[in-house]
């Protein structure tokens, strides 16, 4: 696996260029991306990013993205309520629209609702905005409950690859493996955005880095 790009939004500096790709990072922040007591991100419930231009087309191709959070509390009780993703159709100068792509996303419970962990695929289109509970179809869920109740930092892993029978998915948290699973009607997909929402919650996001290897893109070699 290739590192396509990393932020630990230390010096952040949206001109920045890393591992010569543009990293462009939004928030519903006032102001937009802040620096929170050395450890991440936001002041704020959503955070988006625009990633590297890749594409999954191919039987083995992977993208990885690995990052920390944390919910500096109180911490509010939602089923589901705290969203993370990937999608297609990212623009820098609006995005939390995903037009015209498709993404993924992960439901993880907060408080006290331990819920198993649901993924749906966002199907995108004219107007639809990520991780907005619209043009959601339900894919999968976890077999056991698992919910953010604490404030202590956690570490996230989304990973994305490309199989024979269409697209493999998983989640891990703190390096556990939270749920695995597949998307038999995705046979390519272009991930170029990020997204992470927290419906009644702050949270702090930090340490972010996109591993990939795409024997199809030349251009990532």
């Amino acid at each position: 696996m290739k590192v396509l790009a990393q932020e630990t939004f230390e010096e952040y500096d949206t001109t920045a260029v890393h591992n010569g790709r543009a990293m462009v990072w939004s928030s519903d922040v006032k102001g937009g991306i802040e620096v929170v007591d050395g450890f991440g991100l936001v002041r704020g419930n959503k955070v988006v990013g625009i990633l590297p231009f890749m594409v999954l087309a191919n039987p083995g191709d992977t993208v990885k993205v690995h990052f920390s959070f944390r919910l500096p509390g109180p911490i509010a009780g939602t089923p589901g309520g705290f969203k993370m993703g990937l999608f297609e159709g990212g623009d820098p100068a609006n995005p939390w629209f995903a037009t015209p792509g498709n993404g993924y996303r992960w439901n993880i419970g907060t408080g006290s609702n331990a819920v198993p962990v649901t993924l749906a695929k966002e199907s995108g289109g004219a107007g639809q905005k990520v991780l907005s509970g619209q043009d959601t179809t339900f894919i999968d869920q976890s077999k056991g409950s698992f919910q953010v109740n604490d404030t202590v930092r956690h570490t996230a892993t989304i990973t994305l690859r490309e199989g024979k029978d269409g697209l493999h998915l998983s989640l891990a948290i703190d390096g556990t493996a939270i749920m695995s699973s597949s998307d038999p009607l995705t046979v390519s997909l272009a991930p170029t955005g990020f997204a992470i929402r927290s419906d009644a919650n702050i949270f702090l996001f930090d340490d972010f880095t996109v591993e990939g290897n795409m024997n199809s893109n030349a251009n990532l070699d």
